[in-house]
Protein backbone atom coordinates (compact mmCIF):
# COMPACT_ATOMS: atom_id res chain seq x y z
CA UNK A 1 0.00 0.00 0.00
CA UNK A 2 2.79 2.45 0.91
CA UNK A 3 4.60 1.90 -2.39
CA UNK A 4 1.38 2.37 -4.39
CA UNK A 5 0.52 5.55 -2.47
CA UNK A 6 4.04 6.97 -2.88
CA UNK A 7 3.94 6.42 -6.63
CA UNK A 8 0.31 7.15 -7.46
CA UNK A 9 -0.85 9.94 -5.14
CA UNK A 10 1.49 12.52 -6.77
CA UNK A 11 -0.19 11.64 -10.07
CA UNK A 12 -3.62 12.44 -8.63
CA UNK A 13 -4.66 8.82 -8.15
CA UNK A 14 -6.52 7.96 -4.95
CA UNK A 15 -5.16 4.84 -3.26
CA UNK A 16 -7.63 2.95 -1.09
CA UNK A 17 -6.87 -0.13 0.98
CA UNK A 18 -9.51 -2.85 1.24
CA UNK A 19 -9.47 -6.24 2.92
CA UNK A 20 -9.03 -9.16 0.56
CA UNK A 21 -11.92 -11.49 -0.11
CA UNK A 22 -11.50 -15.14 0.87
CA UNK A 23 -10.62 -17.51 -1.97
CA UNK A 24 -13.59 -17.72 -4.31
CA UNK A 25 -14.14 -21.42 -3.58
CA UNK A 26 -14.23 -20.62 0.16
CA UNK A 27 -17.09 -18.13 -0.20
CA UNK A 28 -19.60 -20.68 1.04
CA UNK A 29 -22.17 -19.62 3.64
CA UNK A 30 -20.49 -16.25 4.15
CA UNK A 31 -20.49 -12.79 2.68
CA UNK A 32 -18.31 -9.69 2.49
CA UNK A 33 -19.83 -8.22 5.66
CA UNK A 34 -19.00 -11.31 7.69
CA UNK A 35 -15.50 -11.53 6.20
CA UNK A 36 -14.97 -7.79 6.77
CA UNK A 37 -14.11 -7.32 3.12
CA UNK A 38 -16.86 -5.03 1.81
CA UNK A 39 -15.39 -2.76 -0.84
CA UNK A 40 -15.23 0.82 0.54
CA UNK A 41 -17.04 2.42 -2.40
CA UNK A 42 -20.56 3.61 -3.15
CA UNK A 43 -22.86 1.62 -5.42
CA UNK A 44 -22.42 2.00 -9.18
CA UNK A 45 -19.40 4.34 -9.14
CA UNK A 46 -17.09 2.50 -11.56
CA UNK A 47 -17.20 1.70 -15.25
CA UNK A 48 -14.37 -0.82 -15.04
CA UNK A 49 -12.93 -3.10 -12.34
CA UNK A 50 -9.73 -5.00 -13.11
CA UNK A 51 -8.47 -7.88 -11.00
CA UNK A 52 -5.41 -10.06 -11.47
CA UNK A 53 -4.68 -13.15 -9.38
CA UNK A 54 -6.74 -11.99 -6.44
CA UNK A 55 -9.92 -13.38 -4.97
CA UNK A 56 -13.03 -11.22 -5.27
CA UNK A 57 -16.67 -11.11 -4.22
CA UNK A 58 -18.70 -11.21 -7.46
CA UNK A 59 -21.63 -9.48 -5.71
CA UNK A 60 -19.35 -6.68 -4.48
CA UNK A 61 -17.85 -6.15 -7.94
CA UNK A 62 -21.39 -6.08 -9.34
CA UNK A 63 -22.45 -3.54 -6.68
CA UNK A 64 -19.67 -1.02 -7.36
CA UNK A 65 -20.03 -1.18 -11.16
CA UNK A 66 -22.53 1.02 -12.92
CA UNK A 67 -24.97 -0.38 -15.50
CA UNK A 68 -22.96 -1.76 -18.42
CA UNK A 69 -19.77 -1.68 -16.32
CA UNK A 70 -17.12 -4.21 -17.12
CA UNK A 71 -15.18 -6.63 -14.90
CA UNK A 72 -11.93 -7.96 -16.34
CA UNK A 73 -9.99 -10.62 -14.46
CA UNK A 74 -7.05 -12.88 -15.09
CA UNK A 75 -6.77 -15.76 -12.65
CA UNK A 76 -4.63 -18.78 -12.09
CA UNK A 77 -6.57 -21.85 -13.12
CA UNK A 78 -6.13 -25.51 -12.38
CA UNK A 79 -6.40 -26.95 -15.86
CA UNK A 80 -3.08 -27.43 -17.63
CA UNK A 81 -2.67 -30.28 -20.04
CA UNK A 82 1.12 -30.55 -19.99
CA UNK A 83 3.16 -31.88 -17.08
CA UNK A 84 2.41 -32.57 -13.45
CA UNK A 85 0.31 -30.51 -11.05
CA UNK A 86 1.93 -29.04 -7.92
CA UNK A 87 -0.71 -30.53 -5.63
CA UNK A 88 0.14 -34.01 -6.93
CA UNK A 89 3.88 -33.47 -6.66
CA UNK A 90 3.46 -32.37 -3.04
CA UNK A 91 0.60 -34.70 -2.06
CA UNK A 92 -1.80 -31.84 -1.37
CA UNK A 93 -5.50 -32.73 -1.15
CA UNK A 94 -8.11 -31.41 -3.52
CA UNK A 95 -9.88 -28.39 -2.08
CA UNK A 96 -13.04 -29.46 -0.21
CA UNK A 97 -15.21 -26.86 -1.98
CA UNK A 98 -14.05 -27.79 -5.46
CA UNK A 99 -11.70 -26.29 -8.00
CA UNK A 100 -11.48 -22.65 -8.95
CA UNK A 101 -11.62 -23.18 -12.67
CA UNK A 102 -13.21 -21.38 -15.60
CA UNK A 103 -16.60 -23.08 -15.16
CA UNK A 104 -16.72 -22.23 -11.43
CA UNK A 105 -15.70 -18.59 -11.99
CA UNK A 106 -18.19 -18.15 -14.82
CA UNK A 107 -21.09 -19.62 -12.80
CA UNK A 108 -20.20 -17.45 -9.81
CA UNK A 109 -20.22 -14.27 -11.92
CA UNK A 110 -23.45 -15.18 -13.72
CA UNK A 111 -25.19 -15.79 -10.36
CA UNK A 112 -24.11 -12.29 -9.30
CA UNK A 113 -25.82 -10.79 -12.36
CA UNK A 114 -23.01 -10.57 -14.91
CA UNK A 115 -23.12 -11.51 -18.56
CA UNK A 116 -19.83 -13.25 -19.33
CA UNK A 117 -18.73 -12.09 -22.76
CA UNK A 118 -15.36 -13.83 -22.84
CA UNK A 119 -14.09 -16.79 -20.84
CA UNK A 120 -10.85 -18.41 -21.98
CA UNK A 121 -8.32 -20.86 -20.54
CA UNK A 122 -4.68 -20.88 -21.58
CA UNK A 123 -2.19 -23.56 -20.68
CA UNK A 124 0.96 -22.11 -19.14
CA UNK A 125 3.42 -24.97 -18.75
CA UNK A 126 6.68 -24.45 -16.88
CA UNK A 127 9.95 -26.35 -17.16
CA UNK A 128 12.43 -26.65 -14.30
CA UNK A 129 15.92 -28.04 -14.81
CA UNK A 130 17.12 -28.10 -11.19
CA UNK A 131 15.75 -28.39 -7.69
CA UNK A 132 16.97 -24.93 -6.73
CA UNK A 133 14.70 -23.45 -9.41
CA UNK A 134 11.71 -25.38 -8.04
CA UNK A 135 12.37 -24.20 -4.48
CA UNK A 136 12.96 -20.60 -5.57
CA UNK A 137 9.72 -20.58 -7.56
CA UNK A 138 7.69 -22.02 -4.69
CA UNK A 139 9.11 -19.42 -2.30
CA UNK A 140 8.21 -16.60 -4.70
CA UNK A 141 4.77 -17.99 -5.55
CA UNK A 142 3.47 -19.27 -2.19
CA UNK A 143 -0.03 -20.01 -3.48
CA UNK A 144 1.30 -22.66 -5.89
CA UNK A 145 1.69 -25.18 -3.04
CA UNK A 146 -0.28 -24.39 0.11
CA UNK A 147 1.98 -24.36 3.14
CA UNK A 148 5.17 -25.14 1.21
CA UNK A 149 8.08 -25.68 3.57
CA UNK A 150 11.35 -27.24 2.33
CA UNK A 151 11.84 -29.14 5.59
CA UNK A 152 8.28 -30.44 5.86
CA UNK A 153 8.17 -31.22 2.13
CA UNK A 154 11.59 -32.89 2.11
CA UNK A 155 10.26 -36.24 0.77
CA UNK A 156 8.44 -34.54 -2.11
CA UNK A 157 11.54 -32.53 -2.95
CA UNK A 158 13.64 -35.72 -2.93
CA UNK A 159 11.15 -37.34 -5.36
CA UNK A 160 11.38 -34.26 -7.60
CA UNK A 161 15.18 -34.39 -7.45
CA UNK A 162 15.11 -38.03 -8.60
CA UNK A 163 12.79 -37.08 -11.50
CA UNK A 164 15.15 -34.27 -12.47
CA UNK A 165 18.13 -36.65 -12.40
CA UNK A 166 16.22 -39.21 -14.49
CA UNK A 167 14.60 -36.87 -17.06
CA UNK A 168 16.75 -33.73 -16.94
CA UNK A 169 13.70 -31.56 -16.37
CA UNK A 170 10.40 -31.27 -14.55
CA UNK A 171 7.42 -30.18 -16.60
CA UNK A 172 4.74 -28.57 -14.50
CA UNK A 173 1.21 -28.04 -15.68
CA UNK A 174 -0.56 -24.79 -15.13
CA UNK A 175 -3.16 -22.58 -16.64
CA UNK A 176 -4.53 -19.10 -16.52
CA UNK A 177 -7.98 -17.88 -17.33
CA UNK A 178 -9.24 -14.60 -18.69
CA UNK A 179 -12.79 -13.46 -18.03
CA UNK A 180 -14.53 -10.37 -19.38
CA UNK A 181 -17.95 -9.86 -17.80
CA UNK A 182 -20.50 -7.03 -18.07
CA UNK A 183 -22.92 -5.91 -15.37
CA UNK A 184 -26.52 -6.27 -16.47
Amino acid sequence: MAVAARRLVPLGVAVVQAASAPDNVDQVDTGPEHARSVLPFKDGVFDLVIDRHSSYWPDEIHRVLGAGGRFLTQQRGEAGADGEAWKNLFDRPTHPHGRFDLAFATRQLERAGFVVELAEDADTPMVFRDLEGVIFYLRMVPWAVDGFDPERDRHSLERIERKLARHGELRNSGSHMLIDAVRR
